[in-house]
């Protein structure tokens, strides 16, 4: 007699000693080992399911409903796992990686600090990079606010004493960005004010200063350009403190800016899944419709975060609150080798010294000399002798330079070809030692017109040569910065030179010479063009500028022109 039994989980085939030699028997004995086979493979390949942990800057249900279609894509690229994305306030998600209940983590970096410091989290998969209104941010800061109406809060200076709205000290764009750049104008934080402690979402931030229970509030960038999206903020209301203006990035702020959040694994995550899931989070900007739902433009390659690092260390914050102790004792007992090595060598060192001391006069006389020589050596090679502007080879070496960072950042950069007008009948009339006073002129005016990133050279004779670098990563935006530089140089050269000269009579005297500038602008970006193409480029748009009239801007391409009378 056969029967099966199921005993603590396991499938038992049971039978009578009578029966165990009959045909059926072997057969139900078949059957048996092929359900016990299919059981442990369904056991084996069953979806395994994994947890991804958001901090919750807004409302939890909006931050789910945020990121929840990132659930969804990677489980279409990686099928094998189920994906889960849950939202924490800090301390939650501090105690669901504690307690080993979560794979990945998305956060803001402070806290990936510290969760990395006390928990081994990996080094960043990826950063998060934002869409704010059609252009990608990879950076975000500190907002210091008030009331509009409150007419005595203007400065930093203002807010001593003053109390001060926080989701809590732990939130990095919420309270230690803030923090950091107050303590750099002189404030200790939080002695020199109040704090009001309202929880998260950082929407409360902003209820408590509008309702006067709080004079100032600190929030992360963004929030209040969400809170007017969502026509719950009318910003005729707020009065931002400290204002910044960082090129191309779009959002309000009062600090610098630091690297936006990051995505982590925890240590118990295997490579391969980890290696996997970053290579969607990489793909995610050309899924348009799932980057839309969820308010980002995709994931990027890490950011270096040692600068937030710098902020807790320099507030000490968690965790970097206490710093190690030392007594002489302890150093003597450690390094009592090192010591007595150090003793012995510092007693050589003396030595040689008195020994070297008589030959110093001479040996910095020759030493002098060779240094000249090479500093000589230098300038020829790199810099025009009479501007002292770089020259082509080492104009050649930055905009390679400028081609990669072009690469890596997406900016546009511009090349500027300049051609003086008029210049030759200042030589024809007054020699050459004349024009090349012109020439240095022309070349320091040049030079008050840039950027210190940005490089003046002169391309040979009265030829020179702008380049912009790390313009914008709008095409129309660079061509703009590049007019907007182009006409600062066609005004400047057109003022008149003032030039002293000695006459044959070898009396100083003063010569007024007008000059004017033809320009010819090409953009590049990456490495779309080669660096000669580039500069033949905008050689060619220059000679437009001459044929057109001369004292003119002319871009290459038709991509803009611009007539300057």
């Amino acid at each position: 007699m056969l029967s099966y039994q199921y005993c603590h989980g396991q499938l038992k085939l049971s039978a009578e000693k009578s029966n165990c030699n009959t045909p059926t028997f072997w057969k139900l004995k078949l059957i048996f080992v092929l359900i016990v086979i299919a059981s442990s493979f369904t056991s084996a390949y069953a979806v395994q399911s994994v947890k991804i942990g958001v901090l919750a800057f807004r409302p939890k249900p909006q931050t789910l409903a945020q990121w929840q279609p990132l659930a969804i894509i990677l489980k279409q690229a990686i099928p094998e796992y189920d994906f889960v994305v849950e939202a924490f306030t800090l301390p939650e998600i501090k105690s669901a990686v504690e307690h080993h209940q979560l794979d990945f983590v998305l956060t803001n970096p402070g806290h990936y600090v510290i969760l990395a410091k006390r928990f081994g989290l990996s080094s960043p998969l990826a950063t998060l990079v934002f869409d704010e209104g059609g252009q990608s941010c990879r950076v975000f800061g500190g907002v210091i606010f008030t009331r509009a109406n409150e007419a005595k809060i203007n400065l930093l200076a203002d807010i001593e004493n003053r109390t001060i709205a926080i989701t809590g000290i732990e939130s990095l764009g919420g309270y230690q960005m803030q923090a950091y750049e107050m303590k750099q104008s002189g404030f200790r934080m939080p002695q020199d004010s109040k704090l009001l402690i309202t929880g998260m979402p950082q929407d409360k931030v902003v209820t408590a200063v509008l309702e006067g229970r709080a004079d100032i509030g600190f929030l992360r960038t963004g929030v209040l350009e969400a809170l007017v999206r969502e026509r719950k903020l009318n910003m005729a209301n707020i009065k931002i403190i400290n204002r910044q203006n960082p090129l191309s990035f779009p959002m309000l702020v009062s600090t610098r800016l630091y690297p936006e959040w990051p995505f982590a694994a925890l240590p118990h995550v295997n490579e391969s899944l980890a290696r996997h899931v970053a290579a969607t989070l990489f793909l995610l900007e050309n899924n348009s419709a799932a980057t839309k739902s969820m308010g980002i433009h995709g994931f990027a390659i890490p950011e270096d975060y040692m600068p937030v690092a710098d902020i807790l260390r320099d507030l000490r914050m968690p965790p970097f609150e206490s710093a190690p102790q030392f007594t002489l004792k302890d150093v003597l007992n450690q390094y009592s080798r090192q010591i007595l090595a150090v003793l012995i060598v510092g007693g050589l060192i003396i030595s040689l010294v008195l020994r070297l001391l008589w030959t110093k006069r001479r040996l910095v006389e020759e030493h002098g000399l060779v240094v000249a020589q090479q500093i000589k050596m230098q300038e020829l090679a790199f810099y025009d002798t009479l501007t002292t502007l770089p020259n082509r080879r080492l104009l050649n070496d930055r905009l390679s330079q400028a081609m990669a960072a072009s690469n890596r950042s997406s900016c546009y950069g511009a090349i500027i070809f300049i051609d003086l007008d008029n210049f030759k009948p200042l030589n024809d009339t007054y020699g050459h030692a004349t024009g090349d006073l012109l020439l240095i002129e022309a070349a320091n005016r040049l030079k008050n017109c840039m950027r210190e990133m940005d490089t003046v050279a002169r391309f040979g004779g009265d030829e020179f040569v702008v380049l912009l670098s790390e313009l914008d990563v709008d095409k129309n935006k660079s061509i703009d910065q590049a007019s907007t530089v182009a006409e600062k140089i066609r005004t400047s050269i057109s003022n008149p030179f003032i030039l002293k000269i000695k006459n044959v009579q070898d009396v100083e005297t003063y010569v007024e010479h007008r000059c004017t500038a033809s320009m010819g602008v090409t953009l590049f970006i990456n490495h779309e063009a080669t660096q000669d193409e580039v500069l033949k480029w905008a050689d060619a748009a220059m000679y437009q500028a001459k044929e057109d009239g001369r004292n003119l801007i002319r871009f290459n391409n038709n991509e803009s022109k611009v007539r300057m009378n």
